[in-house]
């Protein structure tokens, strides 16, 4: 196996409201813990001057301009709630600097939902008008379970319950290693725990302790963590009732919440 290895940069952990969240003084909303700020989900994949960007937030920008991201040459979203694809107008400026379009994968259901969302960017008026619109040029692609090649990645997705909807968890697999993340989840089906089996970097939502009806608790992502034998687990798309530091001293060794800027190897 290639010791070349694929850089994973948490955008954000947090969850849909972000944290702190609007008017709360609760003690993470008012933390002076770094980790305690999360800004909403994504996370970015980059190996040989490729960028996949997984989900892009109402934050993305903020996101990009923190971390000095150099370049997002495909995305992938897993489902079309607002706080994983508002960001998707920002990809304009990648436009521009990479004088290319840019390729948004997800499974079709995703797709229609974009398209409703954004239908001046993928249903646009006539071309004598839309020219002077600075929309983004984003190409819509089809991903599923099959895997497809994404730049130097083997990508697939599948469809996970979420609540009364679905999201996707998507495997992201470069020089045999792979990383499944699946943010927005509310039950571990057969599917996915067999997607997340034996994975290298596993990424998984566990939103708070409490039940939710769409979302993992940090206890059922724990338990699939570890009954998945991954190499390197972690806990995202984490609320404003949950302290980094606290958490980080309860969970099993190998598991860890993530935080905003934290770097994983692939």
């Amino acid at each position: 196996m290639s010791t070349e290895t694929a850089k994973i940069l948490v955008m954000g952990s947090g969850t849909s409201t972000g944290v702190p969240i609007i008017g709360c003084s609760c003690p993470v909303c008012v933390s002076s813990d770094p980790r305690d700020r999360r800004l909403r989900f994504g996370l970015h994949v980059s190996a040989r001057g490729f960028g996949l960007q997984l989900d892009v937030s109402p934050d993305f920008r903020q996101q990009a301009l923190r971390a000095k991201l150099p370049r997002v040459d495909a995305v992938v979203l897993s489902h079309c709630h607002a706080d994983h694809v508002l960001g998707l107008d920002d990809l304009r400026r990648y436009n521009t600097l990479q004088g290319a379009p840019i390729d948004v994968w997800a499974r079709p259901p995703v797709l229609s939902g974009v398209r409703r969302i954004f239908g001046y960017v993928f249903d646009p008026p006539p071309e004598a008008a839309a020219w002077r619109l600075y929309r983004p040029k984003l190409v819509p692609r089809e991903l599923g379970p099959e895997p497809v090649a994404i730049g130097p990645f083997s990508v697939r997705a599948v469809a996970v319950p979420h609540g009364p909807s679905q999201a996707s968890a998507v495997e992201v697999v470069f020089e045999g290693r792979r990383l499944v993340v699946a943010s927005d989840c509310s039950e571990v089906t057969p599917e996915l725990a067999a997607l997340l089996r034996g994975a290298d970097v596993a990424v998984l939502d566990g939103l708070r302790d409490r039940p939710h009806p769409a979302h993992l608790t940090v206890s059922d992502a724990v338990a699939a963590l570890l009954a998945s034998g991954c190499r390197v687990g972690r806990v995202i798309h984490l609320g404003h009732d949950l302290s980094h530091v606290e958490l980080l001293a309860r969970l099993p060794a190998g598991i860890a919440p993530t935080f905003d800027g934290e770097e994983l190897a692939l």
